[in-house]
């Protein structure tokens, strides 16, 4: 799993100001990675990427491959905060990623919910009225291609969330 957003600053603790883009090729990239003690992770590191060196994947063994364990039921989750502007109304999301998975139960799902939602490790997000399931399930795609959208953002007061969330059952399985 890969991914490259828009905007252009980033500042810990506070929401990043758009637009926005990260390659993940700096020293930092203050997304925070939830993954508890799950066996696969959220990482950035250089076992993959579609361009440049480095990107955010999942990985069961801190980074040094793109492969997760198909037997260890996971559910993590790479998000990052963002600040509204004045007189904005709606954002362009963009990334590419890869995912090969398990059709019905192995797969990336981003969300758009409000920088108040914090996502719990091992619980999946379910969808309400500021908690949006942007794409569905992202799987069945071993070639890097590019997702993007426009989203409204006009039920988000000052800032909203982005959610990268990695789900795989525990059962059969196909890397990356």
């Amino acid at each position: 799993t890969d991914k490259s957003l828009y905007s252009a600053y980033e500042f810990v603790n506070n929401p990043t100001a758009i637009p926005y883009t990260q390659n993940f090729e700096g020293a930092t990239h203050n997304w925070q990675l939830s993954n508890g003690t799950s066996t696969n992770k959220w990482v950035v590191g250089t076992a993959v990427n579609n361009g440049g060196a480095k990107s955010l994947y999942v990985s069961n063994d801190n980074g040094v491959t793109n492969n997760y364990t198909i037997t260890s039921t996971s559910v993590v989750h790479a998000y990052k905060d963002f600040g509204i502007p004045a007189n904005i109304s709606e954002i362009t999301l963009g990334f590419d990623w890869r995912a090969l998975g398990e059709s019905c139960c192995d797969y990336i799902r981003v969300w758009l919910v409000p920088s108040s939602f914090t996502p719990t490790v091992g619980t999946q997000i379910t969808a309400a009225n500021d908690r949006v399931d942007l794409f569905g399930n992202m799987n069945m795609d071993a070639v890097f291609k590019r997702q993007q959208l426009i989203r409204n953002i006009t039920n988000y007061t000052g800032s909203f969330r982005i959610v990268f969330e990695w789900r795989n059952d525990g059962s059969v399985g196909t890397m990356p």
